[in-house]
């Protein structure tokens, strides 16, 4: 190597080499290095093979006085001190020792890649970033342009080196902003005189999200820093597997680029290399719920969680964060089975879908914890992402609606003074809220500014969280008739439900296929029945129905819709939620079941006695056009016979506006004949029956024909009254009336 080329590598250092060093360079650098190794340092080598760094220090300044031309003894020496100062402040005078070590290196062995790549190890180490990349890169240049004159295990570290410094600058430049003059001003009510940027953002939502429209975008400026960063971790863990700290930081910028089949592969090699390390299985499951395999994911996570310890475990089915102050009263006074209940019934209650195998909720909670891990966590240091402030929000309220970091070069603040360091903004809406999180530049820690922590706080009492489903682009009404009717036994209510899917809304187009629900759990969300059907889509309505047996209660129901695709597919979804109350129809006591509303009704024989005498077309919708008839079904059950075992009762049957106003016209058929008209006074709704009774219960049935009326919500009522007992009952259905 020329004087030449020597002198040109010196000037790559001259920021951390003495003038008298320079000045004095060339007759150093013609000195004529040694062709065999001091003893002292082949043992020195060995005793580093044993891990024994103490004793090979030792040994290898030893092999400096045998002969202090060795160059490689000197490269030795920096490179274990620098390792092991890492960058404590206290380790400073180890640091000190290894920068004279490797400057006396640099002297003898000239531009060896290996030393440039230890020089660059131990500048990155005291913080001078921008020294140590163009070290570094002279490494890299050096060792290609000689073949293999750095180690696999070397390259790595290099690669590694210069993957931070790239990172640390673009963790500096991501989403950064610049604030115009021009742009609108932040204000509001709240904002008092002399506020702070960050805290009028966070006192004044609606403007901020108007000031966005101003902002200049810097980020792009630094694009080419982010390809360096990431192909320099890319290049890590192809040069050596085994640097999972790489891997790990490669994955977390592929994540935020939304690069999922090369995060994929990485995490797969990492599951591979650590499968008993939570974090690589954690980070799967990240994965496969951004791209909407939410089934899989929850497996992965399951992996997860059973590898973490319990002290740690905790968080990811821990609930009180999610909760609101009074929620979080009942949770803590809970035992750990009573937790456990509670936690099972937040993320089912919160459950976009039960209509597909995964519980999105309980996944997506999931899935922000191991977010924060990945981006906001220090292993290295101990520390768990969701510990952090960053990542505390994150896990209640989920991906920002909107964020930057502001402000380059300590732009003016809302007052004009410089803030220093870094702010970054997480909106979660154009409405709010906002929180600030403040940091230094170069360092990832980053907490939450003290007025943004205030209304952290205080949302925790009353909004605690946000969700909103990712594999539901919306929810649309799902239009349903529910109708109770005595069971086969006494103390079991036979429960049915109609329903018509709103295919135009939902997507569904002929040829299409729909899958649709209904599920009924307890009030606690067990779950009690459910019954799922496919179904293809032609040129007429879609009917539903669905029958099951239930003990008297309360319970919760789900009626959902949407069109069949694949699992990864966003589309929407039709959608009754609701709870249902089944009263019972007990064995001796006077009931009504609830009034089943028809489309079209017919009895199959001349005076029916039971369900089964009648063809029945149920309305699945609780919606008729104004001027069609209604049809009307409904039982008695609990009636009083007399001394002949004939059952007396009288029906008044009405349909009413919102006012009460009734609306019948004419009877057409059914019970018409039973009772008397007369044309010149109000329509009579109210007859007597006197029948035989046939298995404890009566039916009715009949077409009532309604004027022209206005549209709006109406309601159909039955009242019952046992003659024999004097005893009464009432039934109701509300229907609404569209006007075309």
């Amino acid at each position: 190597m020329t004087v030449e080329r020597r002198l040109t590598a010196v000037r790559c250092l001259i920021p951390l080499i003495p003038i008298f060093f320079i000045i004095s360079a060339p007759s150093i650098l013609a000195q004529d290095a040694p062709t065999s190794e001091p003893t002292a340092y082949v043992e020195a080598l060995q005793l580093l093979e044993q891990n024994d760094t103490i004793a090979a220090l030792r040994k290898l300044r030893q092999a400096t006085r045998d002969d202090p031309g060795f160059g490689p003894a000197y490269l030795r020496i920096g490179s274990i001190l620098s390792a092991r100062a890492g960058e404590l402040e206290e380790r400073y005078p180890e640091r000190t020792e290894a920068d004279r070590a490797l400057r006396k290196a640099w002297d003898l062995m000239g531009d060896d890649p290996e030393v440039l790549l230890e020089t660059g190890l131990l500048l990155r180490r005291q913080n001078l970033k921008g020294d140590a990349q163009r070290v570094l890169d002279r490494a890299w240049d050096a060792s290609v342009g000689e073949a293999d004159s750095l180690s696999r295990e070397k390259q790595a570290e290099l690669h590694y080196a210069l993957g931070r410094i790239y990172e640390a600058w673009w963790d500096d430049w991501r989403d950064l902003v610049w604030i115009p003059g021009s742009a609108p001003v932040l204000s509001c009510s709240m904002v008092y005189d002399g506020a702070d940027h960050w805290d009028a953002a966070v006192m004044c939502p609606e403007s901020w999200a108007e000031q966005l429209k101003g902002l200049v975008m810097l980020a792009d400026l630094k694009s080419k820093d982010w390809l360096r960063m990431v192909d320099h971790f890319r290049l890590t863990f192809a040069a050596d597997s085994t640097r999972t700290d790489a891997g790990y930081r490669l994955l977390g910028h592929l994540a935020e680029a939304g690069l999922w089949d090369e995060y994929m592969d990485v995490v797969a090699t990492l599951v591979s290399l650590e499968p008993d390390d939570p974090r690589p299985h954690l980070f799967i499951g990240l994965g496969l719920h951004e791209q909407g395999y939410d089934q899989s994911a929850e497996g992965s996570f399951q992996i997860a969680m059973s590898l973490l310890p319990l002290e740690e475990s905790w968080i990811f089915n821990d609930v009180s964060s999610l909760l609101t102050e009074d929620g979080r009263s009942v949770y803590w006074a809970q035992d750990s089975v009573g937790r456990i209940d509670l936690e099972r019934f937040f993320f089912a209650s919160a459950d976009p879908l039960f209509l597909t195998r995964a519980q999105e909720r309980r996944i997506e909670h999931y899935a922000r914890v191991a977010w924060a891990e990945l981006k906001f966590g220090e292993p290295a240091m101990g520390e768990r992402g969701w510990n952090s402030e960053r990542g505390a929000i994150w896990v209640r309220y989920g991906r920002p609606w909107r964020s930057y970091q502001c402000c380059y070069g300590g732009s003016p603040s809302y007052v004009g003074r410089s803030i220093g360091g870094r702010r970054e903004y997480w909106s979660y809406s154009p409405q709010g809220p906002i929180f600030v999180f403040q940091r230094q530049l170069t360092f990832r820690h980053a907490r939450l500014t003290e007025m943004s922590k205030q209304v952290a706080d205080d949302m925790s009492g009353y909004v605690p969280q946000y969700y909103s489903p990712r594999n539901v682009t919306v929810a649309f009404e799902f239009p349903h008739q529910i109708v109770r009717f005595r069971g086969s036994v006494p103390e079991a209510t036979l429960v049915e439900f109609y329903a018509s899917p709103p295919l135009v809304f939902i997507g569904a187009h002929e040829g299409s296929t729909i899958e649709t629900g209904l599920f009924v759990f307890d009030l606690f969300y067990n779950p009690l029945w459910e019954r799922r059907v496919s179904a293809a889509v032609g040129d007429q309505p879609i009917g539903l129905s669905y029958q099951f047996e239930i003990p008297a209660g309360r319970y919760i129901y789900g009626l959902e819709a949407r069109r069949q695709a694949s699992e990864t597919e966003e589309r929407p979804a039709a959608r009754a939620r609701d709870t249902l109350s089944v009263i019972g129809f007990p064995s001796g006591q006077l009931s009504v079941s609830d009034v089943l509303l028809a489309d079209a009704l017919r009895a199959l024989v001349p005076r029916p006695t039971r369900r089964d005498d009648f063809r029945i077309w149920p309305n699945r919708t609780l919606r008729i056009d104004s001027g069609d008839p209604i049809h009307v079904y409904f039982e008695v059950y609990g009636l009083q016979t007399d001394a002949d075992d004939l059952a007396r009762f009288r029906v008044e049957f009405a349909v009413e506006d919102a006012d009460q106003h009734n609306m019948v016209q004419r009877i057409a058929q059914g019970v018409s004949e039973l009772f008397t008209r007369n044309d010149e006074q109000e329509p009579s709704v109210t007859w007597e029956r006197t029948i035989p009774i046939t298995d404890d219960r009566a039916v009715e049935y009949l077409t009532v024909e309604l004027p022209e009326i206005d549209e709006g919500s109406y309601a159909v009522r039955v009242r019952i009254t046992d003659l024999v007992s004097g005893a009464s009952a009432v039934s109701e259905r509300v229907f609404w009336v569209d006007v075309e």
